[in-house]
């Protein structure tokens, strides 16, 4: 345990060294919830076109999560495999395995302050609403950051160099911030479009928080979605994934 913790603390100064994934997972997230909140005066509640209020939290909490398990956790693994790191590991007490707990520990801190940060500045900053119910929005931030970290560990798994993880970490991150309703806010996205929504991994996840937000658990079929996505993910990871 002790090298666990060892591994933990040292992971945790290497990722907060590096300032451009910072910018991405903390400072973008924040700066497109104060744009936009700024833009809608802080009513971003819009009856016309069915826009919940909690969109633009949720909003940015998924772009942070999202960007934490498909370009940040990937791209250290294969770093650290590219560089043999986790050979050198594998002969010393510190065994490989301890390294990925220790980076899924920092991450899915990372991914909890990532909520705070949001949650806190838009009530302090700009008067947005709370969750209705913490034990719900906990359930529904624990589902997705399992399922969209688990996509960083097949990405992980499968790409051989950090380039290559980071590029399809990349490719993958855009066209789920549109089925999550980014770029078009989900209810008011085509209709032939939304069961898209529902069973991608970051818009079920985005509907599960939205869903908990108003104080009412995840719907079963984004609690499913985000369910199977995990579990698959890691079948395919834990066969795929190589230590060197």
């Amino acid at each position: 345990m002790s090298q666990t913790l060892t591994l933990t603390r040292t992971e945790s100064k290497l990722f907060l060294r590096e300032w451009t994934g910072l910018f991405f997972v903390f400072a973008l997230p924040l700066g497109l919830l104060a744009i936009f909140s700024m833009i809608s005066s802080g009513d971003t509640s819009d009856p016309a076109q069915n826009i919940p209020a909690s969109f633009l939290p949720t909003m940015a909490i998924g772009i942070g999560v999202s960007m934490l398990g498909m370009a940040t956790l990937p791209m250290v693994l294969a770093t650290y495999r590219e560089k043999g790191i986790l050979r050198r590991l594998s002969t010393t007490p510190a065994r490989p395995l301890k390294v990925l707990l220790a980076q899924l520990v920092v991450h899915l801190t990372a991914a909890a302050m990532v909520v705070v940060l949001i949650v806190g500045v838009g009530a302090l900053a700009f008067d947005a609403a709370l969750p209705e119910s913490a034990l719900k929005f906990t359930v529904a931030a624990l589902l997705t950051a399992a399922g969209l970290f688990s996509i960083g560990l097949v990405i992980a798994a499968l790409l051989p160099t950090a380039k290559g993880a980071s590029i399809v970490g990349n490719v993958l991150f855009f066209p789920s911030m549109f089925f999550a309703g980014v770029w078009t806010p989900g209810d008011v996205m085509p209709e032939s479009l939304r069961w898209l929504r529902d069973v991608t991994p970051m818009g079920a996840g985005m509907s599960a928080l939205q869903d908990a937000w108003a104080g009412t658990w995840p719907d079963p079929t984004h609690v499913i979605a985000l369910v199977t996505v995990t579990a698959v993910c890691l079948v395919v990871a834990s066969r795929y994934f190589r230590w060197e």
